[in-house]
C-alpha cells in the first residue's frame, strides 16, 4: 500500500509516517522542509512549497493521500502573517489537488481543526454545528474542507475530514505544549482552580484512525471521549516530573495580569505569556462530541490523562 503525506516532518505529520510504515506501508512525503537525516525512509520525499506551486509527482496512483500540512500556532498580528494562513491553507490545498489530478488516489484525508467551529466555549459540540470560524486559521481551514470535499476527480475518491481539538504528544506545539512547558519551569498557575474542561486526543491516536476513515470517508471530530481539565492536567505532570504544586489564582488577580500583558504586547508589539484570549480559555469549557466516530468507526481512543508520562 502507497501513501502520499504531506507536511512531513511536522508534529502529527510524524507521528502518521511512523505508524504507517510500522503497519507495511510504504510512504512517500511532501514538504518545504528537506528530509530529516537518520530518519527511516520508505518512498520518495518531494520538496515543494505547495503555498506558491503545484507539485510534480510519481506517475503512480497513490491509495491513501493524507493532507496535514497546514499553518497554525501563531495569532497574526500583520496582513501578511494573516493572508499567510490562506496562502497555506486554501491555495496549498488547491495545488495538491490540481497535482492529483491526473492520478487521483483511492482516499483522500485531510486534516482540520476544531477550530472551524468558532467557538470559545461549549459542551460536546458535534459535527454537524455551524462552522462560524471567524480567525485566519479558521476561515483558511472551512476553506481548504470545502476544496478537499468538492475538487472533481476523474474517478470516484473516497474522501474523509477528521477535525482534532488539542494535540497530546512529546514536545507538542501550539496551546498544549507551551502549558506543560510552563509547568516544567514553575511559571504555571491555575485561575479559577483550573476546573474548566478541554477536549484533547493523544498523537499516537490519530494514525489508525485517519487509516479507518480512509475506508469509510465523512467528516469526524476526533477527541480522547473524556476531556481534561486544567488541574487534572498540571496535577499529573507534577506528579511525573516531581515539581511542587504553585497556588492558584483567583480570576481577578488572573485578569489584572492578562490586562497589563495586553497593553505591554501592544506598546511593544510582542506576544506576552497572558493576554485576555488566554485567559478566557484557562475559565472556558470547550468540548467536543466524538459519539460519531465511535458509532461508525468503531474507534476507541485512550484517554490523556493515563497517558501523562508517555508524553513529558
Amino acid at each position: 500500500m502507497k501513501l502520499l503525506l504531506t507536511g512531513y516532518p511536522g508534529f502529527i505529520a510524524a507521528e502518521i509516517k511512523t505508524w504507517f510504515e510500522t503497519n507495511g506501508w510504504e510512504v512517500d512525503t511532501l514538504s518545504l522542509a528537506p528530509f530529516p537525516d537518520n530518519t527511516r525512509k520508505t518512498g520518495i520525499h518531494i520538496i515543494c512549497d505547495l503555498a506558491q506551486n503545484v507539485p510534480v509527482l510519481q506517475d503512480t496512483s497513490y491509495d491513501l493521500v493524507i493532507h496535514a500540512a497546514g499553518k497554525a500556532h501563531i495569532v497574526p498580528k500583520t496582513e501578511e502573517e494573516i493572508r499567510s494562513f490562506f496562502d497555506v491553507n486554501v491555495n496549498g490545498t488547491k495545488h495538491l489537488m490540481t497535482a492529483l489530478q491526473s492520478h487521483p488516489p483511492k482516499s483522500l484525508v485531510f486534516i482540520s481543526s476544531v477550530n472551524v467551529y468558532g467557538k470559545d466555549e461549549g459542551a460536546m459540540i458535534k459535527e454537524d454545528s455551524p462552522l462560524d470560524g471567524k480567525t485566519p486559521f479558521a476561515e483558511s481551514k472551512i476553506q481548504a474542507e470545502k476544496i478537499i470535499m468538492e475538487s472533481p476527480f476523474s474517478q470516484n475518491v473516497m474522501r474523509g475530514i477528521v477535525r482534532l481539538p488539542l494535540v497530546a504528544g512529546k514536545n507538542a506545539p501550539g496551546n498544549l505544549g507551551s502549558m506543560i512547558h510552563a509547568i516544567k519551569r514553575g511559571l504555571y498557575f491555575n485561575v479559577s482552580g483550573g476546573h474548566a474542561v478541554r477536549s484533547v486526543v493523544l498523537n499516537s491516536d490519530i494514525p489508525p484512525f485517519l487509516h479507518a476513515l480512509a475506508k469509510h470517508g465523512g467528516i469526524y471530530n476526533l477527541t480522547d471521549g473524556r476531556g481534561i481539565s486544567y488541574r487534572e492536567l498540571s496535577g499529573k505532570v507534577r506528579e511525573n516530573i516531581k515539581c511542587p504544586a504553585r497556588p492558584g489564582l483567583p480570576y481577578w488577580i488572573a485578569w489584572c495580569i492578562a490586562a497589563m500583558c495586553e497593553i505591554v504586547s501592544r506598546v511593544f508589539h510582542r506576544p506576552m505569556p497572558l493576554d485576555f484570549n488566554k485567559l478566557n480559555k484557562l475559565v472556558s469549557d470547550l468540548t467536543f462530541d466524538n459519539a460519531k466516530a465511535a458509532r461508525d468507526i468503531h474507534f476507541t481512543p485512550h484517554p490523556v490523562i493515563n497517558h501523562i508520562k508517555d508524553i513529558l
